[in-house]
Formats: C-alpha cells, structure tokens, sequence
C-alpha cells in the first residue's frame, strides 16, 4: 500500500485504531490474559487529544489496549505515523534509513530508529520454515559483509567483515544469516535447521566442507574460477543475487551496519524478497505481524 492510498484509507488516527482492533481480533475483541470473549469498550480522550480506547475483561477486570502486548507496546507514535513506517519498510525494496524513516513522517533519529527496529522485528520468517522441497533446487554460498579498511592488509581487513551464510531457491525463497567462520561446525547448524531433507539438488561453490554435509547424490558443485573464465556464471547465481542486492542496500542506504543488528537487516531483507511477488497485501502482512508479536523494550534492543 503506497503512502496515497494509506492517507486515503486512514486518514484519522480513529480509523487507524479501529483497523488495528480489527486486525488483531478479526473474530471480536478477547481479553489478552484471560482469553475470555466478553470485553467492555471504555473510549476517552488522550493527553493529546486522540482517542483512547481501552477493553475490560467481564471475567477478569484486567483493562487492555489493542497495542498491549505487541510491537506497538507502550508508543505515544500515533498510529498514522506507524502505519506510514510500515508502509515504506514494506514498499522498499533495498530498505530505508531510520534518518530517512524521520525526514518523511517527522520523527527524531532515536524514534525513528527504535520504531524501524520495532517493525524490523516483525518482519522475519517463523524459525522452523526451511527451504527446499522435492522439485526445488537450492543454491548455498557465503560473503562477507564490512567496509574496507586501507593499508592493513587482506587478513585483517577480512577480520573486520562478518561471515554471511545465504541460503537461495531458485524462483523462490532466501534466507540470510551470520556466522562465526565457514568451518565445518559453524555451517552443520545453520543447514540442519534451514535445509529441508527431501530438496531436489543443492549446488554450491567449491568449499569442500559442503562435500561432508550434503549428500553426494543430491550435491552440485560449481566452479567459479571457470565461470569467470567463460563469463558465464550460473550456479550460484541466485543467491549471489542475493547478497548483491543486500549489499547495495548498505551501500546506498545504511551506510554502516552494526554487527549486532546485522541479522535484524537480514531478516527485514528476506522477508521482504519472499515476499516480493505480494505486494498488493504486504502492509497487512507487516501489520498483523506486528499485533502478534511480543514487545522489543528498547533496553533489549541496545543491550548488546
């Protein structure tokens, strides 16, 4: 949804709040201890004005908002400027700065920082989805994502990057993550937890160590050496994709990416590109995420 349509459908912050209550309880508002359905609206007026809607529990008298307990817990942002966020995260394809984030909806660099982090949270793909199935073919490899440091050398300036593992189906899926190092023990995880065992074919570049985690039968390995050589380059040219568009979304619009945060980004970049064939409904798959996640205080964001 582009920002014209978003000012358009929720053009008061009392539209807003009613598509959110909708939206987190499609089936009618349930308390959020107790699960009962029986809730009382209280509506009155905020510090500044808007409105405050509040539900009391018939069962237990416990009162609730329909931002307790999710991503937008304890904000004074109006949800005309959240949704906004969400929708500029969701439509960016290569991402968008937090400095950019409040030059448009008129937000501090801390607000709109923790606010992006907040969204960036909802945007990630649940921890048991794997990729591959028995007509796919997926592709692995690594990069290392950093800036350059001058005169110092190819070890230590490699030191400096973090090792990035990328999972990539062909026509489909990618799942980007950290590690510590390309050896045996740091890739044997992330595989086992990501890669579906019935997957057609797994192609990969030449690092032996994938020869030890996947079977001979299903294992293609490419040689990038002779690619170039050929000009030619398709064995990994999906994930390689991949890590380009990310990487150019560092170089044009972060900049500088922490190491701490570096796997929030990922997940922001993936779940945005396996999505990236549903964009007519992509807001409300960023907005219900955010009602059914738990909160991200910002002490646990910086607690690093």
């Amino acid at each position: 949804m582009n920002l014209y349509s978003l000012t358009r459908r929720f053009p008061t912050e009392k539209a807003a709040l009613d598509h959110l209550v909708r939206t987190r309880w499609p089936k009618g508002v349930r308390c959020v201890v107790c699960d009962h359905g029986k809730c009382w609206p209280i509506e009155s007026t905020n510090k500044t004005g808007g409105p405050r809607r509040l539900f009391q529990c018939a069962s237990c008298k416990f009162q609730f908002s329909a931002t307790t307990g999710t991503l937008f817990h304890d904000s004074h942002l109006p949800l005309t400027k959240w949704f906004a966020a969400i929708s500029l995260m969701s439509d960016a394809k290569k991402g968008i700065s937090a400095s950019q984030l409040g030059r448009h909806i008129g937000m501090t660099y801390k607000t709109a920082w923790y606010v992006a982090h907040r969204i960036r949270e909802a945007m990630r793909e649940a921890r048991d989805i794997q990729m591959g199935d028995p007509d796919t073919t997926v592709e692995i490899d690594e990069a290392y994502i950093g800036g350059r440091i001058r005169h110092k050398g190819s070890k230590v300036a490699k030191a400096s990057k973090t090792m990035v593992i990328g999972l990539a189906e062909r026509n489909g899926r990618v799942h980007l993550e950290s590690m510590s190092n390309r050896k045996l023990e740091a890739i044997r995880p992330v595989l086992e937890a990501k890669l579906a065992e019935d997957t057609k074919e797994v192609v990969t570049d030449g690092n032996p160590t994938y020869k030890r985690l996947i079977p001979r039968e299903k294992h293609a390995r490419g040689n990038h050496a002779k690619e170039l050589a050929e000009r030619v380059w398709t064995t990994t040219q999906t994930v390689e994709n991949a890590f380009s568009l990310f990487k150019r979304a560092i170089v044009g619009n972060y900049h500088k990416l922490s190491p701490w945060h570096l796997d929030r980004y990922m997940r922001e970049f993936c779940w945005r590109y396996n999505r990236r064939s549903m964009q007519a409904s992509i807001f409300e798959m960023a907005l219900t995420s955010m009602v059914s996640r738990t909160p991200l205080p910002y002490k646990t964001l910086v607690a690093f």
